[in-house]
């Protein structure tokens, strides 16, 4: 369901968008994210992450992600009233990132999830949606990003939303 809300979006964006200049620099940003798995053992992921991105040409990025997440599982899988500890997880992506205009983009990344915790198994990874750039400053921006994102031949498909403070140089 949120790939069928995603992939039109991003349609749409790219469509409005196609003939827009804008000028890709090289750019960190530092954020939050926010998951919601769709049919799974958890129920809500919460972390945070560092995005390098390095221009390839006038609107094209290459990205680097690392970061942090923890997911909590449903309390029907527990069967008791105690907790279980979130599962911890560390995804490391690489991916490009285009620009439409001024401010608006669409990603792809893939990569690697290491699990922290419990059965520690890494987990091919990859994520696709679109963005916004809010201006914040002259090289400083606010980083809104929406994603549907895969882990682990279907282990855990969630739709993501990363906001971040977003600075070039």
């Amino acid at each position: 369901m949120p790939f069928k809300i995603i992939l039109p979006v991003s349609l749409v964006l790219f469509a409005a968008c196609a003939n827009a200049q804008t000028t890709v620099q090289k750019a960190f940003g530092v954020g939050l994210e926010l998951g919601a798995p769709s049919n799974s053992i958890y129920t809500i992921g919460f972390g945070g992450s560092g995005k390098a991105e390095m221009p390839l040409s006038s609107s094209i990025s290459l990205t680097f992600t690392a970061g942090y997440t923890s997911f909590y599982y449903k309390n029907t899988l527990i069967g008791s009233a105690s907790k279980q500890t979130p599962g911890g997880f560390i995804p490391l992506k690489a991916g490009l990132k285009y620009f439409f205009s001024q401010g608006v983009y669409v990603e792809a990344e893939g990569g690697d999830v290491i699990e922290t915790n419990y059965d520690k198994h890494n987990l091919f990874t990859y994520a696709v949606g679109p963005g916004f750039v809010i201006p914040a400053g002259k090289n400083a921006g606010i980083d809104l990003g929406f994603r549907y994102e895969s882990w682990g031949r279907n282990r855990l498909k969630q739709t993501g939303i990363r906001a971040a403070y977003r600075f070039g140089w």
